[in-house]
This record gives structure tokens, sequence and C-alpha cells, in this order.
């Protein structure tokens, strides 16, 4: 799912020199591009050059791409998609290991996080540019092939399938455990402060080169004057902020918009009044997953749901006039993160 909800509000990309008689403050060293249909950046005090980090991060992006697209036949999961088979197949540890975050998130959101809904995303054309509502049978045919129970992880290196047609679509987890990577990759190349970002999925550790914390926005999804909070990035440990929305990616047809978010369980667009939600945690991969289903869950299951499992999350919910101050906070986010949030400018 591509998200475009969190926005950078204050990244320097060089601080100048300090004074003769002061110590000199360290510089910013930024690097940017595109991989998986969108943009990322790349921001960071200490460690290797930028020559060196974006030839890393190129091979990182290209590694993962090779691993999880959906766009491209020869990648691991689309060769898992295309076996037409029950047998157990083999598959890289890494992958099973997302399998097995994507089951334990399927359970708690009571199916509303499905990475098997592959076949909806085709019929309802979402994975194209022209997305159009499926006829009746083209969405019975696509519900028939959903639902993790006909996926079953049989070890560390292997899954198997019991319904021949059962695809998965990684798209919800895939940028969150990409920026992910490309934070390890700067840790890796000696940095401990930083923040890495692609398609909006951000995660962050320590300050910026002057010592303030790293600072994004959450838009408003009403578009209404009120803004979205700012969440203040300073954690000495990694700290992802991942966001999914129904408000901007939608299918207009016959006077009704449809979102780009499927609930498994009926086949069709999620239609609530909750437009998005944000979580907050140290596993991006986990969170991106918890963003989805909650999204999917709607404004009544999911406050309870995120109490329930211990998720750190902001709940945008519009009242019936389509309008709101500001999102919920769940109990976790409130426990935890309810520092991050930075007071309003006076």
């Amino acid at each position: 799912m591509t998200r475009t909800i969190v926005r950078l509000l204050a990244i320097s990309s060089a601080l100048a020199g300090a004074a003769a008689c002061a110590p000199e403050t360290p510089t910013m060293r930024s690097v940017a591009g595109t991989a998986q249909g969108t943009t990322y950046s790349l921001q960071w005090l200490g460690g290797d050059d930028e020559a060196t980090v974006a030839r890393a991060a190129q091979a990182e992006l290209e590694r993962i791409d090779a691993l999880l697209s959906n766009y491209r036949d020869d990648s691991v999961l689309e060769r898992f998609n295309a076996t037409r088979g029950i047998d157990a197949v083999e598959l890289p540890a890494e992958l099973v290991e997302l399998l097995e975050l994507a089951n334990a998130v399927h359970t708690a959101t009571e199916g509303c996080f499905d990475p098997t809904v592959r076949p909806l995303v085709r019929a309802w054309g979402f994975d194209t540019d022209s997305p159009s509502v499926p006829a009746d049978d083209v969405l019975e045919r696509a519900r028939a092939s959903v639902g993790f129970d006909k996926l079953h992880v049989v070890d560390a290196t292997h899954a198997r399938k019991s319904t021949p047609e059962v695809e998965i679509d990684m798209a919800s987890i895939g940028q969150g455990y990409t920026a992910e990577r490309l934070a390890l990759l700067l840790e890796q190349h000696g940095s401990s402060s930083y923040l890495a970002e692609i398609g909006g999925e951000i995660v962050a550790r320590g300050r910026k080169a002057a010592g303030d914390p790293w600072r994004v926005g959450v838009e408003n999804p009403t578009g209404g004057p009120v803004p979205g909070p700012r969440l203040q990035l300073d954690s000495a440990d990694r700290t992802a902020v991942i966001t999914s929305g129904t408000y901007r990616h939608f299918l207009s047809a016959g006077g009704h918009h449809f979102g780009h978010v499927l609930d498994p369980r009926t086949g069709r667009p999620v239609e609530h009044s909750l437009l998005s939600v944000t979580v907050v945690g140290h596993d991006a991969a986990k969170a991106a997953a918890w963003a989805t289903g909650l999204l999917c869950l709607g404004p009544t299951d999911a406050p309870l749901v995120a109490a329930r499992e211990n998720v750190a999350a902001l709940l945008w919910i519009v009242d019936g006039g389509g309008a709101t101050s500001a999102p919920q906070s769940t109990p976790a986010f409130q426990a935890e993160w309810s520092a991050m949030l930075a007071p309003e400018p006076r």
C-alpha cells in the first residue's frame, strides 16, 4: 500500500561550522532516489560518505525488490504466487519471518490484515492505473482463494498452500520493512543518528546535527484547517512511524468512492469513518501491518483491538459531519509515546 500521509516537516540538509572557539557542528549527510514506485531519502550523521551509502542503499533496495515485488515475475514472491500446487516450497528465511509476522497480526485483527488479498487487489485493478468495480462473479472467484488459513508456514524456510490459487501481496508490509532495512544499513555504515524514509514510511534514531529532534507531521486526512500533530523523534533506539489511510487513493464509479484498502473478509473496500491510522513502534514491518489491520477494522473495533494488543496508534475518526479536530490516541501511545507530541507553535 502506498502511503503519503507522513511528511517531513523540518530536516536540515547541512549545517554550517561553529565559531572557531566552539566545537565544529557535525555535517548532515543525505542521499535520495526512487524505488518501489516511490521516493526514498536517507539523512544521517557520522559514518560513511554519501557515495558509499548510496551504493549500499541501491543494492539493498534491489535485493528487497527481488524478494517482495508483486510487479516483477522473477521476484521470489511472484514465483511462489505462480506455483499451482500444495507441496511445500523452499523460501528465504527472511520472507518466512514476514509471513509469520503477518499471520500473527492476521489473527489479532480477526482476519482484517491478510496478505493473501492479492486476488482481490487484481480483481479491483488497484495494482494498475485503471481500477474498476469488478463483476460479482469475478469478485466471488477472487474471494475463493483468499484467506490466511490457506497458507501454512512449514518451518523456517518452507511454506505451502492448501489452495493452489493463493497469492500473496506484501505491499502493506513491504515499504515499512524496507525503511527498517535502510535504517539498519545506516547503522552498519557507522551512524547512530539518522532518518530513513521511503514512501512516507519513517524510521529514525538519535537527533539531528544541532541536537534537535527529528520532526515529522501527521496529515489531517479531512483536509480541514486544523493541522495534524507534529511528532518529535529523538530516541536512542530505532523508532518507526507508519501511516495507512483510505482518503487519497480511491476509485470513483457510479457516484461512489471506493478506497484502495480492501477488507479481505468481504472482498470489498472498507467504508467507514476511520480515515487514517498512524502506528509508532520499534519494529517497522510490524507497525506497517498493524496500521493496515487497524484501518480495516474501522472506528469501533480498531480502538478496542489496539488497546487489547498494546498497539501505539493515532486514529483519525471523523464525526457525522465529516470533521475531527484531532486523532484519538490509544492507551499504548499515551503510556509510551505521548512525549513525542510536539507543542503547538505560538
